[in-house]
């Protein structure tokens, strides 16, 4: 019997997989479907609730909490959240997985991805994410863009500023303009 891994794969074998994996998947799984389905771009979807696949070029999956297991997804990029340092090992295995031309996103603020993201491998790219520029006003959240300009955003914590970073990292890797980034994340 395959792993659920191995059968999303064999499903997905055509399609670019980044796979989601430590603590936020879900809030930054969440934010990375949200921006590309407001911007019409055609993604496929894979959570712990749900699953949806079609003929979308691109597929986003929340990873199974077995590290083990995630292997199985043969990522192209993969984005590491504030890891377990009980499953050290199987993350490393996992980031030296990633293929040439691959990108590993981490959370610069995680010692444990930030040591395993930046592992030198060859053509591999790895891209920190944190909390980005913000702003409060009226105790409301505002975004400042590299350009100044603002976006009032329904997010509040550090954590969910950081998963929104991650997903603008990630959506501006797959053709996802800052523009477009922000015209979407103001209305989530």
């Amino acid at each position: 019997m395959q792993s659920l891994p191995s059968s999303l794969y064999s499903q997905c074998v055509d399609k670019q997989r980044i796979v989601v994996v430590g603590k936020h998947k879900a809030r930054i799984t969440e934010l990375i479907a949200f921006v590309l389905k407001f911007n019409k771009r055609k993604i496929d979807l894979s959570t712990q609730v749900a699953e949806h696949i079609s003929d979308a070029p691109t597929i986003i999956i929340e990873g199974s909490d077995q590290p083990g297991e995630i292997a199985n997804y043969q990522h192209h990029i993969i984005i590491f959240s504030q890891l377990n340092e009980t499953n050290k090992n199987e993350y490393a295995v996992l980031a030296d997985a990633t293929p040439k031309s691959g990108g590993i996103f981490y959370d610069e603020t995680d010692s444990l991805a930030k040591s395993i993201a930046t592992k030198e491998r060859t053509d591999v790219v790895a891209i920190p994410f944190g909390k980005p520029k913000s702003e409060t006003l009226n105790g409301k959240v505002v975004l400042v863009s590299s350009s100044k300009e603002k976006f009032l955003v329904n997010l509040s914590s550090d954590e969910d500023l950081k998963c929104c970073n991650a997903a603008k990292e990630l959506v501006k890797k797959i053709g996802i303009t800052s523009e477009q980034f922000y015209k979407a994340i103001s209305a989530f």
